[in-house]
């Protein structure tokens, strides 16, 4: 990068992506405009009448990319190297936790991307240039990106975990199910991500908001919304689109009524099937907790002010061990790490996520819970550490604009009907939670009777990966690692870089 235009489109043609040049018609009315393309939504998914399946678990882990946690694993498809500008670096192992955090925002997926030629990731944008071609939308800009020199941060990206500090992952992949082709379902950070795990959508926000918590309790905040149309010069196809600042992500939109946001709670609710939500709590005692900006429905309206909050958003996030332990883990559950549970690279990370992420898989496979659960294990977006899969870039229905795919990231489904020793390579993201949910207990799509499809529609149900007629695998406790993990508070009372980007 930078890359003109028609060099930009002619990568991604070849790399198999379609470049989508909308009408101004198709498009207008702005971000949300009434008069956007619009996809009519399919048949109601319907759950498998043999289904055992009575609980689902998603374990959402933080910014690790497929070649960083699994690219030697046996019969997986991974990468030992991988090229930047022209130049050719072997992965080097890391530590899990590493006191850097690579940049992983939606600019900074387009630099690694590089038009398709994946090269991208010797290049780590830390800030933008001065200067008055740079005042206005540098974030647009390649011209703008400054990048750091040094040769450290140029290999940083093409890096492995040394396996021995995430073992129990790869145990509970050899024992179960681990999916080598699945994506998250935006091209950019956390927020963003996890707004797709829960409604299939971001609003069309592509970055991290400027405060914290993220949504309806940071009311004075911005953030980026990606938008149909080439910035001015342009450097990007209208395809790829261009960030603009945008109000707080509280959805849907006060001044953008047709910015309608269903969640899979809207669903759940409606036919009354039972969810908790854990994560940690914004304050405790009157000090701030980490991790609290992972809760997803924060940016929620429904949600956020509606009895649900107080009922089925649970903190902290330690709450589902005791819920199992006393017989009251809900049909659906999600379950946010804490700061040293996080696998989140950075000064505010630890090394404790394997440990707890086992702690909850061993805490179901002991309990009443285990013949008719799935655990599904994810990490919500690739953090910036490299993979060599290009990802599909897909429009959205309304705006035309690319929100996704991310890069590969994990993928491990434990269940006694997921299929043993298996690895998954049908194409998988963050949004196939959302499907697998509607499927399993005969939900609607979130787009259903809106004339939109959203991302739980594209996605697929991890269609592959269980077999409902298998004699269902009895459990064998997952060993931990010999760790004395920190509390939470010990991170959050670290001193965090201040290029820190979740």
């Amino acid at each position: 990068m930078p890359l003109g235009v028609r060099a930009y489109v002619s990568h991604l043609r070849n790399v198999g992506v379609a470049i989508v040049v909308a009408a101004t018609s198709a498009c207008g009315g702005g971000m949300f405009g009434s008069g956007a393309a619009r996809l009519v939504p399919g048949a109601i998914a319907h759950g498998h009448a043999a289904s055992p399946i009575q609980h689902v678990v998603v374990i959402m882990q933080e910014n690790r990319s497929f070649d960083n946690f699994f690219h030697d694993f046996p019969g997986a498809h991974g990468a030992t190297s991988g090229m930047g500008h022209g130049v050719k670096y072997p992965l080097q192992p890391v530590d899990l936790q590493f006191p850097q955090d690579p940049i992983h925002s939606h600019w900074e997926f387009l630099e690694d991307l590089d038009g398709g030629k994946n090269d991208g990731f010797d290049r780590e944008i830390y800030a933008f240039a001065g200067g008055q071609d740079c005042k206005a939308d540098p974030q647009n800009h390649p011209k703008c990106w400054v990048w750091h020199q040094q040769s450290v941060w140029e290999k940083m990206a093409y890096s492995y975990v040394k396996q021995a500090q995430i073992k129990p992952y790869w145990d509970m992949a050899k024992q179960y199910t681990l999916g080598d082709n699945t994506f998250s379902s935006n091209n950019g950070p956390t927020f963003v991500s996890h707004q797709y795990m829960v409604a299939g959508q971001s609003g069309h926000s592509s970055e991290v908001p400027t405060t914290m918590p993220w949504g309806c309790d940071a009311p004075k905040e911005l953030v980026y919304y990606l938008q149909y149309g080439s910035s001015k010069p342009p450097d990007f196809p209208p395809a790829v689109g261009n960030e603009q600042w945008g109000p707080d992500p509280c959805f849907p939109l006060d001044d953008k009524p047709s910015s309608a946001y269903p969640t899979i709670a809207d669903s759940l609710d409606a036919a009354g099937v039972t969810w908790r939500y854990y994560v940690q709590p914004h304050y405790k005692k009157g000090q701030p907790q980490d991790s609290y900006w992972l809760n997803a429905f924060d940016a929620v309206k429904a949600i956020r002010y509606g009895p649900d909050w107080t009922k089925d958003i649970s903190t902290p996030d330690t709450k589902v061990l005791t819920d199992i332990a006393n017989g009251k883990l809900q049909q659906v559950s999600w379950v946010m790490p804490h700061g040293g549970a996080s696998d989140h690279a950075g000064g505010g990370s630890g090394n404790c996520g394997p440990n707890w992420v086992t702690s909850i898989v061993d805490a179901i496979g002991q309990s009443q819970y285990w013949n008719n659960t799935a655990i599904i294990i994810m990490w919500d977006e690739w953090g910036g550490w490299y993979d060599h899969v290009i990802p599909k870039q897909y429009p959205d229905p309304r705006t035309g604009v690319y929100e996704g795919l991310g890069y590969r990231v994990p993928l491990i489904v434990v269940s006694p009907y997921a299929k043993a020793g298996y690895i998954s390579h049908k194409q998988h993201e963050v949004a196939s939670t959302l499907h697998y949910i509607e499927q399993t207990f005969g939900l609607p799509f979130l787009g259903t009777g809106s004339g939109y499809q959203y991302a739980d529609q594209r996605a697929d149900a991890f269609d592959d990966i269980f077999d409902y007629t298998q004699k269902p695998i009895a459990f064998t406790k997952i060993k931990s690692l010999p760790l004395r993990c920190k509390d939470a508070q010990y991170f959050l009372s670290r001193q965090w870089p201040e290029e820190i980007d979740y």
